[in-house]
Parts: C-alpha cells; structure tokens; sequence
C-alpha cells in the first residue's frame, strides 16, 4: 500500500500508477504539518510499505520539513517518495533531501514526464538520478586550541538552589546534577550536592566509595555531599537531586529552588510522561533538558514540549566535569559574571 498525502491540486496524480501496478493508494487530502503528522498520526499507518508526500500539502518551511523527515526516518523503515514539482536541480532543498537520502524525488513540471518519475521513484531500485556516484567525503574540522570545558568564569552569588528532577525514574537525574557540582567546581565556582532523591543512591555511592567525612559531608573529588540540608559552609550553588518529579504535589525543595531543571528523555514512548511532567510544572520556570536525544528526534521535542528545550549528552561518570559544558553554561549563565 502507498500512504498519499497531497494537496488537491495533485489528489489524482498517482491514480494511473494505482491502476496500472494494482497497488492502493491511500490518499489524505489537505494541509498538514509532517512533523505532527510523524509523531501523533504515523503509527496508524505503519504497515504501509511507500509514503508520497506532495510538497504543496506541507505546512512547514523547506527547512522545518527536512527536519521532519529526519523524524520520519528515525521512527520508520518506509520509501519516502516527494513531489516537488519544478524544484531545480539546484535548489537547497532538493540537495538538503540528497543529503538525509531521499532521493525518491519527482521534480519535473509537465504530467507526462512526472508520470515517468513516479514509476521510476516506486521502481525496485528507486530513482537513481540524485544517488551520488561517490559517498561525500568528511568534512575535516578545524582542531583550535580553546578548550571551553577549561574556561573560568566568576561565579558572584551565595546559596543559589538549583533542583535537578526527572520526568520518569533511569533517565539521568543523579549523574547530572553529580556532573553539574563538578563543572561549577572546574571553573572557578564552588558546589554542593545534596540528596533529596528517595532512591537513596547518594548512601550506595558513599558506601562503594568510602569518602572523607568533614562536618556533615562527604568529600568526593573535592567536592562535599550532604545526605540532609544541614550545611557547614556556604556556597554559589547547592545542586539538590528531586529525583522523580513529585506526582501530584511537586516536591517543596523542586518548587522553591531558584533554578529548576527538569530532565525527560525522547523515545516515543517516553515522550507523553516527559510531556505530562512539565504540565505538571506549569506557572513555574522550568529549564526543560532532554538527554541522549539522537538530532533526528530534537525538532520533535522542540516543537512538542518546548521551543526553549536545551539537550545534554549521556555520561557515565558521575565526577565527570567536562560533559555538557553548553548545557551547563546556559543554565547558568545569568549567574556568571
């Protein structure tokens, strides 16, 4: 079965291929926006073997649609077939599309030759006009000497609470905020980290780790670490790990923090609790942080959850303080000076 979304003008250009190659169509008319399409209707169709796509029925810019078919891909095995008709080979569009390989694509303007395109696009080897004879060869990149995990800054505020909570339990909470007091610590800012999290990790780690104990906390790689809000010392930051966002009263060390970080991850079935966490947090300010997201799912978030959403690499090491120094930085960055 072919998937057909089309605009009117084109709503019967593939009938004689129907006809002649016994194959249905299924053909849904209007306007739609493709990344919605992929993420809340696409499921419904997932048996079908090609999708064509007619460009006049998009309502996205050539640039958000590439996007949406970077999703497309991501989720689904299918063909990709679009018309575009009278798009010159030169067009950015036509090579952004060579680019994420689709090259199924039905560029001519007149009906006979597009007829001859679209057989040739649902052919067994697909069209092969727009497959490069050589893969591109890799862009090499520059190696400077500015190191930004290396830089300092000037960090002048006391006491600063920052709450790190998770959508759901396993997607990152501790090792982020672990991540975060060691980054604040590497450049030029001093942290602390304390467990509000009831899976207790905190207890395991000191246990596996046998730390110091000076005061009411355990020093680790520099740092000090508090089972209870009992501090010996101030500091710029106090990194408080929520754990799971409290449901359905958020936690009081989570609503009361001057930054709020709310951590989600982007499989499409982790989508909807991710979504449902910050309604939760609705009339707060909440730094959305989706982790381990591939680039092909990150327009989906974008435009699901939040524009403002900041994205964050996995990492591995809890005393890690190089990852995520953009992530880091641009929660933070109001603070530095």
């Amino acid at each position: 079965m072919i998937l057909y979304l089309t605009s009117h003008a084109n709503v019967n250009l593939l009938d004689q291929f129907e006809m002649e190659q016994e194959m249905p169509v299924k053909k849904l008319i209007g306007q739609f926006s493709l990344l919605s399409f992929v993420v809340k209707d696409m499921r419904h169709f997932n048996h079908v073997r090609y999708i064509a796509i007619d460009r006049k029925a998009i309502l996205e810019s050539d640039e958000e649609m590439i996007q949406a078919l970077l999703s497309f891909q991501t989720m689904y095995e299918i063909r990709i077939i679009v018309i575009a008709e009278g798009l010159p080979d030169s067009s950015p569009f036509l090579q952004q599309l060579i680019q994420i390989r689709i090259t199924n694509v039905v560029t001519s303007e007149h009906i006979k030759t597009m007829l001859e395109e679209i057989q040739d696009c649902f052919s067994e080897q697909g069209m092969q006009r727009y497959i490069p004879a050589f893969p591109p060869e890799p862009v090499n990149e520059t190696v400077g000497t500015f190191h930004p995990h290396e830089e300092k800054y000037r960090f002048d505020c006391k006491n600063i609470q920052i709450a790190v909570a998770g959508s759901d339990r396993r997607v990152g909470v501790t090792t982020t905020a672990m991540n975060l007091v060691f980054w604040i610590q590497a450049h030029g800012g001093n942290a602390c980290y304390l467990e509000a999290n009831t899976s207790k990790h905190l207890a395991h780690i000191i246990h596996l780790f046998d730390p110091e104990k000076v005061g009411n906390a355990y020093v680790m790689e520099g740092a000090d670490f508090y089972l209870t809000p009992e501090f010996d010392r101030d500091y710029n930051f106090i990194v408080t790990d929520c754990g799971v966002l409290g449901e359905p009263r958020l936690q009081d060390s989570f609503t009361k923090a001057d930054v709020r970080v709310l951590c989600g991850s982007a499989m499409p079935y982790e989508l909807p609790v991710f979504y449902r966490a910050l309604e939760r947090c609705k009339g707060l300010s909440v730094c959305a942080v989706g982790l381990s997201v591939t680039e092909n799912l990150k327009p989906v978030l974008l435009q699901m959850l939040s524009h403002n959403i900041l994205f964050g690499d996995s990492s591995h090491d809890l005393f890690d303080s190089k990852a995520n120094h953009q992530l880091y930085y641009q929660l933070l960055k109001c603070y530095v000076y």
